[in-house]
């Protein structure tokens, strides 16, 4: 459960609690090696935290090491306080998920409350981003499987109010685990279920969202702040917000403008695509942040490399080469048709409406069309992963082909109405309308987000190498 217990973290002076500057002691004398809780013998003591002390003990039932958390004297004697760290520590036994730290018992023994907990021997994030930040892959994946484990706790009713890089271990087979539950709220155990009201302010100002500081109702949009601000850390190599005093600091996580996160080398179009994550995970307003694990989950996977590789733009051209060949062939073979059935052939040129209305088509049916199933392309919908609407794929036909095509359009104006334009004209306009889409998808590649060009902005859609989908479970 809680990191800081568990391992000695070398973290700033605000990443601390609010509500506990100083560690206090369980208990007027620690316990010593070999004393027996219940079933458990106390081994060596592992470090203390806002919430109690931690030692390394054996399970002398199932012969296995555990962590034991011996709650303060003042909470043990406290029942208020008491009842609600057993009531929220069952919650708490209730999640079973990878990514978070299981507790096995509650116990009680000459006026000692202690939870045995899961042993996590590995590193934390707070250890591990010591000498540097880590490669933006590798920081989204922390963050995400810290959400698929924070996300199994709402589903049981609990926010964890605490997420910090010291709140986040790697064990030695590489699991993130979500630790620390010791500040955790309890409420009605649905995705739906209302805010939980806070009895005392509590987290770590560093990474506190406004509304918790503010001693405000609180929901699980409370975490996905903490989480952006985590993963603002891990990308960066510091806080997103740093200050001298606590006050200070939360007032700049409440109205300051958060820092843009420093390339570092990074792709441009990568390292844009985590600070938008980042402005949204930590909006000021909790409305404004993702409505759901899941809305968050997908964009987090949108973001990585990993996850999703956005297409590149000599891959997209030719792909859009090929769609035009295969349209023109089809094109040319039905005015070889018209003209062998004497039939005129239509004066409004149709390749261009043709191209668009085959890919609207085919990205709505398939996801891809032919020239972009050849380099196992896909077009999907950002916000869920799948594949876009009819009406995504319509947008984002009709801005990619509107603008030749109505170059095309304005030298036939001309000769609908009698009037005779320069033979070039139409070339000439189609060419630059032509020339100006390629540069926008340059930009696109090289700076934009998702390598997103304007009619997939427009449109809400990406263009994507074809992965396994993510399974969130």
């Amino acid at each position: 459960m809680e990191l800081e217990d568990t391992v000695a973290a070398a973290v700033a002076p605000l990443d601390r609690t609010a509500t506990a500057p100083v560690a206090p002691r369980a208990s007027a004398a620690a316990l010593a090696s070999g004393q027996r809780l219940g079933h458990f013998r106390i081994e060596r003591p592992l470090g203390a935290g806002g919430m109690g002390e931690v030692y390394l003990a054996t399970d002398l039932a199932l012969d296995r090491p555990v962590a034991i958390k011996v709650l303060p004297e003042s909470v043990a004697a406290d029942p208020t306080r008491r009842d609600r760290m057993i009531r929220e520590a069952r919650a708490q036994a209730r999640i079973s998920h990878p990514n978070v730290a299981h507790i096995y018992f509650i116990g009680e023994e000459a006026g000692l409350l202690y939870f045995a907990m899961e042993l996590v021997v590995g590193v934390t994030l707070a250890e591990k981003i010591a000498t540097g930040p880590l490669a933006v892959d590798e920081a989204l994946a922390v963050i995400r499987a810290a959400a698929l484990g924070v996300r199994e706790a709402q589903r049981n009713g609990i926010t964890h109010r605490d997420i910090k890089p010291s709140n986040l271990m790697i064990d030695g087979n590489g699991v993130v685990k979500v630790l620390d539950f010791g500040l955790a709220a309890s409420g009605p155990a649905t995705a739906a279920a209302g805010p939980v009201a806070q009895t005392s302010l509590a987290g770590t100002p560093l990474y506190m969202a406004p509304e918790q500081a503010r001693g405000e109702a609180i929901d699980f949009r409370t975490d996905v702040y903490a989480l952006g601000a985590t993963l603002f850390h891990l990308a960066s190599g510091h806080p997103p917000f740093q200050a001298d005093s606590v006050d200070a600091l939360v007032t700049l996580h409440a109205s300051a403008a958060r820092p843009t996160l420093p390339r570092r080398g990074q792709p441009r179009s990568q390292i844009g695509a985590i600070d938008k994550l980042c402005a949204t995970m930590m909006a000021p307003r909790p409305e404004d942040r993702f409505g759901s694990y899941d809305e968050l989950i997908r964009a987090i996977e949108l973001a990585s490399a990993v996850h999703t590789r956005p297409a590149g733009l000599l891959v997209r051209s030719i792909a859009t080469l090929i769609d035009f060949g295969i349209v023109a062939v089809a094109l040319g073979l039905l005015y070889l048709l018209l003209d062998v059935l004497g039939i005129p052939q239509p004066a409004v040129p149709l390749l261009f409406p043709l191209v668009a209305l085959y890919q609207a088509v085919a990205v709505q049916r398939w996801g891809r069309t032919l020239g972009k199933a050849l380099f196992e392309l896909e077009v999907v919908d950002v916000a869920s992963a799948g594949r876009p609407t009819f009406a995504q794929a319509a947008r984002r036909a009709a801005v990619t082909y509107g603008p030749p095509w109505l170059a095309l359009l304005i030298d036939d104006a001309f000769w609908l109405v009698g009037l005779s334009a320069p033979n070039d004209l139409a070339a000439l306009a189609c060419a630059i309308a032509v020339a100006l889409g390629g540069l926008a998808l340059v930009h696109a590649v090289a700076r934009v987000a998702g390598k997103r060009a304007p009619w997939d902005r427009v449109a809400g859609t990406m263009v994507r190498y074809r992965t396994a989908r993510a399974i969130a479970q």
